[in-house]
Parts: C-alpha cells; structure tokens; sequence
C-alpha cells in the first residue's frame, strides 16, 4: 500500500467500479498522513507526500520542496534542537508569510524585542535557515507551508531559539 494522488484515488472509485483490497489500502493511506523522520542529510517530499508532518530530529538536513503546486503544503517539527536545517523552495518559487519566532524565556513579563520578533518576508526568499540558536528550530518549533500559486509557498508557525534573535530567511 501506498500514498497515492488524489487524481489516481479517484480512478479507483467510477461508477460500475469494484475497488480492489490494494485500492482501498492505498486510499487509507493516503487519508492518514505519516509523520516522517528527516534522519538523512538531504531530503525532497514529494506531491504525493502533501499533508504530511515532517520531524527535525537534531540531524543536519536540507529539505528542497517540489514545484509550487496550489494546494501541497508540509508541516514540520523540531522534535530535538536544529544542528542546521533548512527548508528551501524550487529556483523559480520564493516563500512569502511570517513567523513568530521567541527566546524559550518569552512570556508576558518579558516580552520585548530580544525574546520576540515576527519574521516576515516576500517571495523573493527561497531557502529557511535553523540553526538551534539565533535562527530558531528550538524543540518546539513548527512550521507549515502552503503552495498558494504555482510559484509561492505561504509559510506560517512559530519558531523557538535562543539569544539574540535574527531572521531564518534567505
């Protein structure tokens, strides 16, 4: 069984159709999305894995998006503090959106401008750059992107790191 395209569930359920066991398994699948682990130096989701959470784990990763396609998004979550983790789009596509990103000491008492910052950019920022410090990706940190055209990602979440704080975005 396998994560399949919505086009090709949809091939599996016409009028007069009799889904087979295989089918069925791979529309459960793909309606129940994965949490996947990023234990590998570099990885690339694919369209069929929209939906999915991906989990920053401490390891060194680079993440590259597929083509923008209005309507993919990803999720994803530092589970352990960032080494260096980034998050970036194809050539032609940018990101656009905000995060808000604080010092693990933020809360009402002490909210200035070295715990807190919104992040915002246009779309001509391509790669999210974490670092486990300054740049964020404490544990805690989540980030989720939206294909919103066929060139922008819409990124959005909150981002957790320490010190003083400078933006993700390049």
């Amino acid at each position: 069984m396998a994560i399949q395209t919505s086009t090709t569930l949809k091939t599996y359920f016409n009028t007069g159709d009799q889904p087979s066991e295989t089918e069925f398994g791979h529309l459960i699948d793909t309606i129940r999305k994965p949490v996947v682990d990023l234990d590998a130096t570099t990885y690339a989701p694919t369209a069929a894995e929209s939906g999915t959470t991906f989990t920053f784990d401490g390891t060194a990763c680079a993440v590259t998006l597929p083509q923008a396609a209005i309507g993919l998004h990803y999720s994803f979550v530092f589970a352990a503090t960032a080494v260096t983790s980034l998050i970036t789009t194809q050539t032609a596509d940018g990101f656009a959106g905000a995060l808000l990103t604080t010092t693990a000491a933020f809360n009402e008492t002490n909210l200035t401008n070295t715990t807190s910052v919104v992040d915002s950019w246009a779309t001509t920022i391509d790669t999210l750059t974490f670092n486990g410090t300054t740049q964020g990706g404490l544990l805690g940190t989540r980030i989720d992107v939206f294909a919103v055209t066929a060139l922008i990602w819409q990124v959005s979440g909150h981002n957790i790191g320490s010190g003083t704080l400078v933006t993700v975005a390049s």
